[in-house]
């Protein structure tokens, strides 16, 4: 089976249907490539528990360094990022932001192997996060600080006649903070996804011409392997930046800032 297009691996393709309680549920590669996501990320989790990870031994095996090398970068990301309130620590929101980081890392890994599916390419899954994420920091920032909390809107020292038009500028700056969250990480995994897929049908007509053209293609293949290989930088960079952004939201919630 090959991919005619190169918008063919966006597709959502139903596996099956389920009708409960007058509602009917499908299950599409959307939900498969979510939910097997989710369950690598809490698998090794809990395998980084046994012997086989870091959990009873002093010198911890490689793959339980590799774990212990992801949760102490997230650790410091939110220790840096997050600064603690009166009332509520910086670093209880660690298991938000770990769990966040890791979910789309490995949909970003997952969307990388041939015929698989990048759920995070969906932009209708990552402005929902991106969103979910602004709506939560708003109502963390209204039970924090009340009606102060829209002090945000409005820099201090502006002048009186500036003041309804720097607040509808910061309004909307906030909303497309939001917005950008998530546009940001759908379109890069979206221009990766396309830019390997055009690159390699090209590189697939090209041999398929003749025996010469056969032979130089694989120049071509060498370029597209470390294409690939770059993809699976930006997979891990694209998680990042959204834990890191996701942290800046939820500080400027805690300390107005």
């Amino acid at each position: 089976m090959f991919i005619t297009s190169p918008l063919e691996q966006f597709e959502l393709n139903n596996y099956f249907g389920l009708y409960l309680f007058n509602y009917h549920f499908d299950f599409s590669n959307f939900g498969f490539y979510l939910g097997l996501s989710a369950l690598i990320a809490i698998s090794l989790a809990i395998i980084n528990l046994t012997p086989y990870g870091s959990g009873a031994k002093i010198v911890p095996q490689k793959f339980g360094i590799a774990m212990e090398a992801i949760y102490f970068t997230m650790l410091n990301l939110v220790e840096n990022q997050i600064q603690s309130s009166k009332t509520v620590s910086g670093q209880s929101y660690f298991p938000f932001i770990w769990s966040l980081f890791v979910l789309i890392l490995f949909s970003n890994f997952l969307g990388l192997i041939p015929y698989g599916y990048a759920t995070t390419a969906q932009l209708i899954f990552t402005l929902g996060l991106s969103i979910s994420i602004l709506i939560g920091a708003t109502i963390l920032g209204l039970q924090q600080h009340k009606a102060k909390f829209f002090g945000l809107f409005l820099p201090s020292g502006t002048p009186t006649p500036l003041i309804p038009l720097l607040v509808l500028i910061e309004f909307v700056s906030y909303i497309a903070r939001g917005l950008s969250l998530g546009i940001r990480l759908g379109a890069n995994i979206i221009a990766g996804h396309l830019t390997m897929s055009i690159l390699g049908g090209l590189i697939f007509t090209f041999m398929g011409l003749n025996l010469i053209t056969f032979v130089i293609g694989f120049l071509p293949i060498t370029v597209l392997v470390a294409i690939s290989l770059l993809e699976f930088g930006i997979a891990f960079i694209q998680a990042y930046v959204f834990a890191i952004l996701t942290c800046g939201f939820i500080n400027d919630s805690l300390n107005l800032h």
